[in-house]
């Protein structure tokens, strides 16, 4: 399994957004995980996001990256 430690190098700019399309291909493509997965991981997701602007204290960028990758990975599902 491919993860961000183990990606072949890339340009600075493209590294970080090359990998959230590279982790949402395998996740969306993986029989696994189900749309309910994908559906409550999100809003689990953005319910912590919510947390802890609400409390005034910074969004931790791993947070936010999982977000686009499980928005990118349902989409590719054909779910909004």
């Amino acid at each position: 399994m491919a993860t961000q430690n183990n990606l072949p190098p890339s340009s600075a700019t493209a590294g970080p957004i090359r990998s959230v399309k590279m982790e949402a291909e395998r996740l969306a493509a993986d029989p696994r995980v189900t749309d309910y997965d994908f559906w409550r991981t999100l809003r689990n997701v953005d319910n912590c996001i919510f947390e802890i602007a609400a409390r005034g204290q910074p969004i931790p960028f791993d947070m936010v990256r999982w977000r686009a990758i499980l928005k990118q990975a349902r989409s590719r599902r054909g779910h909004a």
